[in-house]
């Protein structure tokens, strides 16, 4: 079961040319991709928007509970900026599950952004609701008709 047009998605779609277009790799409850962001993504002369930046932690996080075979809408999202986020630089983007407090519904996840020194940029945390059965659901429904 797979969401609709996944190719689109800004964050990770191949399709979506104004996009991220992020890859992931994935070891247990983690996911994580290195990718330089372009100017297009700039907020201030040489750093990332900040927007841009939330995105990224989010996507990441998404990311893990994807590879789970879970997919879960984002029901908050907390972020702390610690340094700028450069643009034309290689970054390392991660995130993970918070197993312990996460259940079957709720999960609980963290992410964050290194330099290429391994020096963390921004981190974040946030709390998805799992929407895998209403979307199985409304596919069902759709391809009865």
């Amino acid at each position: 079961m797979v969401p609709e047009n996944p190719e689109n998605c800004f964050g990770c779609g191949h399709e979506n040319e104004s996009g991220l277009r992020l890859s992931f790799s994935y070891s247990q409850n983690r996911a994580w991709t290195e990718t330089t962001l372009d100017s297009r993504f700039q907020g201030y002369p040489g750093i990332a928007h900040g927007g841009i930046v939330t995105t990224l932690l989010d996507e990441a996080m998404a990311h893990v509970l994807m590879e789970k075979g879970l997919f879960a809408v984002t029901a908050k999202l907390e972020v702390r900026f610690r340094e700028p986020v450069p643009i034309k630089e290689n970054i390392l983007l991660a995130g993970e599950i918070d197993e312990e407090k996460s259940s079957s519904r709720i999960k609980y996840l963290s992410a964050w952004i290194e330099d290429e020194k391994g020096k963390i940029l921004a981190q974040g945390t946030g709390m998805f609701i799992d929407q895998t059965a209403k979307i199985a659901r409304r596919q069902a429904e759709e391809e009865a008709r």
